[in-house]
């Protein structure tokens, strides 16, 4: 085993990609920042939000991906950007290669500096062979430097990352072999300067399984959410796998149907975790949303399924400091003919949803217009305020960041 420890971090060990960062815009004067807003910005092309983090001095960081400042609309690269309180952007930064680069992880480190979790097409093992791409940025949104993570026998794709109190960072993603399409769900330990600690994998011989979201635990361990193919018929479950402080898996468990069921997002509630994501099994007609509350072993306590006959997902679920649970995604509009098909062409809403901890539902509020809005992610701020983020289909794409009471009320609604 440690033979096979060795050669796998060997094969990880990434080498500095020199991406020429562009220049930031000048810091806007402070502004106070409002209870509701709802801002909609990025340039010429498409620019979408995949995951936003407060900042300790109140403001925040997002990232995505971006092809407004390219140069071809082929040319998708890793958005990143910080904005002040009432999202105005203080600085941003546009990062990549030739091919495709895209941000899905964002988080503030200890130095005020950020790291954000990519996946590139463009650094690594070439075109159409993904590699994990992690960037650190200063406080000013300088790079310092960067590290690509993955082989040339594999698709390596980011999850999610986390600067742990120790000032190490803790990476998800995932790996799937190009010999065999088996995919594991993988967890890295990274030094402060991104260098690989130790790497393990989740995962059986047979069947494939997939991270999406992590969490620390009090305890010093881990709790990853994902996705696994069950037996008989291998249909895709919720998942969740535990693990010690070395990555050591402890327990695992999954919940889900004879459909597809694959959960986004995990938080922790005071009593064990929450996660959010879509049903098959359960839904009306298509997918649908699902929400699952287990205790800290993992034993199912209740569950809920949101939505009508078209398209619904959750996307991220994010537990308040009053405790109670919000599950953010998007829903499709409908407008159904006489055949039940739907006919609108209004896209999707962004979507957001409150429950408390016993599953009751507090509120919902679905907001857009014409063309698609949709949220991916979703911070609460000092003063129990919800912040959205995730994009707008206006006459472009852009990025949508959105501010709501703790009661989804914006602009005095």
């Amino acid at each position: 085993m440690a033979r096979g420890l060795l050669m796998l971090c060997g094969a990880l060990i990434g080498t500095s990609v020199a991406a020429g960062p562009r220049p930031v815009r000048p810091e806007p004067p402070a502004t106070k920042p409002t209870s509701s807003f709802y801002k909609v910005f990025g340039g010429k092309n498409y620019d979408a939000t995949a995951d936003i983090c407060r900042t300790k001095a109140g403001g925040y960081l997002i990232t995505g991906r971006t092809n407004s400042f390219g140069n071809s609309a082929d040319d998708m690269n890793v958005s990143i950007v910080k904005l002040d309180g009432s999202a105005n952007v203080v600085w941003e930064q546009n990062l990549g290669g030739k091919e495709t680069d895209e941000g899905v992880s964002i988080t503030e480190t200890r130095d005020g500096g950020a790291l954000v979790a990519a996946t590139s097409d463009s650094y690594g093992g070439g075109p159409d062979m993904k590699d994990i791409w992690i960037i650190k940025l200063d406080k000013d949104g300088k790079k310092q430097w960067d590290k690509v993570l993955g082989g040339n026998e594999s698709i390596d794709e980011a999850r999610a990352v986390l600067q742990l109190e120790d000032g190490h960072f803790i990476l998800l993603g995932n790996s799937t072999k190009m010999a065999t399409g088996k995919s594991d769900a993988v967890l890295l330990k990274l030094s402060e300067k991104g260098e690989l600690v130790w790497k393990r994998n989740y995962g059986v011989e047979l069947g494939n399984e997939e991270g999406n979201q992590l969490l620390t635990t009090k305890d010093g361990g881990f709790i990853i959410a994902g996705n696994k193919e069950v037996p008989p018929n291998k249909v895709w479950n919720f998942w969740v796998v535990a693990a010690d402080k070395d990555g050591f898996k402890t327990w695992e468990q999954t919940y889900g149907g004879k459909q597809n069921d694959r959960a986004n997002s995990i938080a922790a509630t005071a009593d064990g975790y929450v996660l959010c994501g879509y049903t098959y099994s359960f839904a009306e007609s298509s997918h649908d949303i699902w929400v699952v509350k287990i205790d800290a072993k993992g034993q199912k306590q209740w569950d809920k399924v949101l939505g009508g006959p078209s398209t619904d997902e959750a996307q991220d679920v994010l537990v308040t400091k009053d405790g109670q649970i919000l599950v953010v995604g998007y829903t499709d509009i409908y407008v159904p003919n006489n055949d039940g098909e739907n006919t609108s062409t209004d896209g999707n809403d962004a979507l957001a949803v409150m429950f408390d901890n016993s599953g009751k539902e507090l509120w919902k509020k679905h907001f857009g217009g014409k063309g698609a809005q949709r949220v991916y992610s979703a911070v609460e701020d000092a003063t129990g305020n919800l912040v959205l983020a995730g994009f707008a289909d206006t006459e472009t794409t852009d990025h949508l960041v959105v501010k709501m009471t703790s009661r989804g009320q914006m602009n005095g609604q």
